[in-house]
């Protein structure tokens, strides 16, 4: 990551503040997918755009003067700058890029601050029919995610609800041709996914290109009618958001009554009321993105009311077909208005069909039931769930009977999850090596089916677990390790008990962000990757779970065989075909060392270069050198790197003879 500029940068005159590393996407390169750019950490604009901002053709600077009267005028004569309106500048470099401007949030806190000097355009209608919001930190493994579970144009863009760290995203996610309800229920199926859904919106409906069984899918699964989207309309724009709030104030009312009474007598839905008493009015249930917004709709609506009441007071028939509700659990549908730049969706749809197939059951419980189900589950920490997703994901089914072993158990997630799967009757068994205790079993007990060998991974522990079995050679069916170490270490520990696994064994690993740096992490992951193929596992599957941290990824593996990885070795040897792929391989690696050397030399120097002078007299004395007489700061860390180098160079020298 580009970690230069660490400090909160000003964008146009507001404050910009930056992100952490955990927010970039998958790949961790903005630039490789352009709609979901704002998902990346913030950055501060081009210094370029700031100091010497143009026109929108780029051939002539604009006068600061001018843009800074906001519409007013410059007061030289002679000005050799362009006074432009605003549709003709440049558009909003953090606008376009993130779709929030830093001084639009600083007018919603202060409304005599001052507008941002240039355009903010807005896209025309993406074709996207659910929106999801997440936390910007976990935004790249719900993009990801969905892209499997629909497809890889799922995702048809992003945006953020404001600048901050800490804030929330929205996932635009499109349905394609299997309709609303059916994605929906794609998405809440995965429980993991559904937990870290904050709230799932209708943005679209397809309403036009859908054959009438589809139609009637999304009316209602089990035959009721109201069960799916009644109404969706995008056409609600501003330039910016003072605009767009104006606009949502003008037009939200009218396009309620719309979703009302339904584009067409045919289409109307017959849960809504129509003023007589046997149905009632629609109660309706408003939810917003960003939340700002909500205080806008509920002066839109309230407006209408008030309205309403005054025609009923001049003897004007005005039929009350809706009203609003606070509480789900008191409506019969729900209105969402998602704002994403400068543009406004307005969705109904009903939640009268509560079925475990309905829009409601997919879009609202879903997400509460899977976060409830894993607060149930009982788990004595985190990992818990990161072994289970991790299976989940790579499709590995416990057997009963397998031997497993969980290296780095403490405080005993991962050996939880795993006894609980295993039958003790039929030989299913756990080891659990790690030095320290497993947790609440402390108190409860150890499960018949587990062992915890209290020492290191190392030829001990595989010692102990080969003798258990003896005289069966490879007893092993799963190797399970989630130690606290750097990838490099873990599959050391990995490398270790490949002795003991049986042909067809399951790998579930972690790569921890146990290096020094991030890059550095990065390129240990790369290296062990190759390392563990190159140990007999087929192709290793890196996932990013929603149940790792943001610099942690888990890896699951098929164990092929002790004689796959030399079969590969020797494979190679004298096949010119076959020994080009393995010597670029070979070449990457050199340049990854290489470029690890150099980041480590660079950092020793960046130490030395701010080392104070009293801690480099102090080791050179611990060294048995006098340092210099009356020598500066810089005499001192210079004596210091020389005596260093030597030391460095006799050892050199040492095993080389």
């Amino acid at each position: 990551h580009d970690t230069a500029a660490a400090a909160a940068s000003t964008h146009r005159g507001g404050a910009c503040t930056m992100t952490r590393p955990r927010a970039m996407l998958a790949g961790d390169d903005p630039s490789a997918d352009p709609l979901l750019s704002c998902l990346s950490a913030i950055r501060a604009p081009p210094r370029e755009l700031e100091t010497a901002p143009r026109t929108a053709d780029g051939s002539r600077l604009l006068c600061k003067r001018f843009c800074r009267a906001d519409g007013g005028s410059c007061e030289r004569p002679d000005c050799p700058d362009a006074h432009v309106p605003i549709a003709q500048r440049q558009t909003c470099w953090t606008f376009d890029r993130y779709g929030v401007c830093a001084r639009e949030e600083a007018r919603r806190a202060d409304p005599k601050a001052p507008r941002c000097w240039f355009p903010h355009p807005v896209p025309p209608p993406a074709a996207h029919h659910i929106a999801l919001q997440v936390e910007v930190g976990m935004s790249d493994r719900v993009v990801s995610r969905c892209r499997e579970l629909l497809g890889p144009d799922a995702v048809v863009g992003a945006a953020r609800a404001d600048l901050s760290r800490n804030g929330d995203a929205l996932v635009l996610v499109t349905a394609g041709g299997r309709g609303v309800a059916s994605a929906a229920r794609i998405l809440a199926a995965n429980s993991h996914l559904a937990a870290r859904i904050k709230r799932a919106y209708v943005t679209g409906d397809e309403r036009n290109r859908c054959t009438e069984g589809e139609r009637n899918e999304r009316r209602g699964h089990s035959g009721t009618k109201g069960g799916g989207v009644l109404f969706a309309d995008a056409s609600v724009v501003g330039d910016d958001a003072d605009a767009l709030d104006d606009a949502l104030r003008a037009k939200l009312a009218s396009l309620v009554d719309a979703a009302v009474g339904g584009e067409n007598e045919k289409e109307k839905d017959s849960s809504f009321g129509r003023g007589d008493s046997s149905s009632g009015p629609a109660r309706v249930r408003v939810r917003c993105f960003p939340p700002r917004l909500r205080d806008v709709v509920v002066e839109a609506l309230r407006t209408r009311d008030d309205d309403r009441g005054e025609a009923a007071g001049s003897l004007i028939t005005s039929p009350r077909n809706w009203e609003t509700r606070a509480r789900v659990d008191d409506a019969t549908h729900a209105l969402d208005v998602v704002a994403v730049r400068g543009r406004a969706t307005v969705s109904a749809w009903s939640l009268i069909d509560d079925g475990p197939d309905s829009l409601r059951s997919s879009l609202m419980d879903a997400g509460e039931a899977a976060r409830k189900a894993m607060t149930d589950a009982g788990a004595v920490c985190r990992a818990f769930h990161k072994i289970e997703e991790a299976t989940a994901r790579a499709g590995v089914s416990i057997d009963p009977t397998w031997r497993c072993v969980d290296v780095g158990a403490a405080p005993g997630g991962w050996t939880q999850w795993l006894s609980a799967r295993l039958d003790v009757a039929r030989g299913g068994v756990v080891f659990a090596v790690d030095p320290a205790e497993l947790g609440d079993f402390v108190v409860d007990g150890l499960p018949p089916n587990v062992t915890h060998l209290k020492m290191r991974a190392g030829e001990d522990a595989v010692r102990t677990v080969l003798d258990a079995y003896h005289p069966n050679p490879y007893p092993v069916d799963l190797l399970a390790c989630d130690a606290n170490v750097s990838p490099t270490e873990a599959t050391g520990i990995v490398s270790s008990f490949v002795p003991a696994l049986r042909r067809g064994a399951t790998l579930v690993l972690t790569f921890k962000d146990a290096a020094k740096g991030y890059a550095e992490w990065r390129r240990q992951m790369e290296s062990a990757t190759e390392t563990l193929t190159a140990a007999g596992f087929e192709t290793p599957r890196i996932f990013h779970l929603f149940s790792n941290r943001s610099r942690e990824k888990t890896v699951v593996a098929k164990f092929a065989g002790r004689e796959s990885g030399r079969e590969r070795a020797r494979g190679t040897a004298g096949c010119p075909a076959r020994e080009a792929p393995r010597a670029e391989a070979s070449s990457r690696m050199a340049s990854r060392n290489a470029d690890g050397a150099r980041l480590l030399l660079a950092r020793s120097l960046a130490v030395f270069a701010t080392m104070p002078g009293e801690f480099a007299e102090a080791h050179i004395k611990a060294r048995g050198f006098a340092p210099p007489p009356n020598g500066s700061v810089r005499l001192m860390r210079g004596r210091l790197l020389k005596i260093l180098s030597d030391e460095v160079i006799a050892e050199s020298s040492w095993h080389a003879s």
